[in-house]
């Protein structure tokens, strides 16, 4: 059977009684959200680009095109295009496009604490710690 991801709350749980099914998965799960990531930063250096590439496209247009209204200084200028549709739109998809790493970022974090509490269960359960009978002997051993 092949394990699809991408729910990150179904793929943060571990199943205990199937440890060596878990442990086999870890590393496609963990290499899932790592590409998810590779290419949300991909996407952001789009985005940066896009919008470096606006903003001076904008700016260019206004200095060809200056405003007859009122005087043109560079601060007028710099209103000009920091308020045009364009490069709000491309600010807005710059500014998702970092979310979208922000949350992969958490997301990778959350897989590695899987992995981190995958390997304490196999010593749990090597130390026969959910043997209610030695419980109380592995758990000695644990803290020694």
């Amino acid at each position: 059977m092949i394990k699809e991801f991408g729910n990150l709350s179904e793929d943060r749980e571990i199943d205990k009684l199937r440890l060596d099914e878990e442990n086999a998965i870890q590393p496609s799960k963990y290499g899932y959200y790592l590409d998810a990531l590779a290419q949300a930063k991909t996407e952001l250096d789009r985005a940066k680009q896009n919008y470096e590439a606006t903003v001076s496209a904008r700016s260019l247009y206004y200095r060809r095109n200056p405003p007859t209204d009122i005087k043109a200084t560079e601060a007028v200028y710099t209103d000009l295009v920091n308020t045009d549709t364009q490069v709000l739109e491309a600010k807005d998809a710059l500014i998702r496009a970092q979310e979208a790493v922000n949350v992969l970022y958490a997301s990778v974090a959350s897989i590695e604490d899987v992995r981190k509490s995958i390997d304490n269960l196999v010593k749990l359960q090597l130390s026969s710690y959910y043997n209610s009978q030695g419980m109380d002997n592995a758990r000695d051993k644990l803290n020694q």
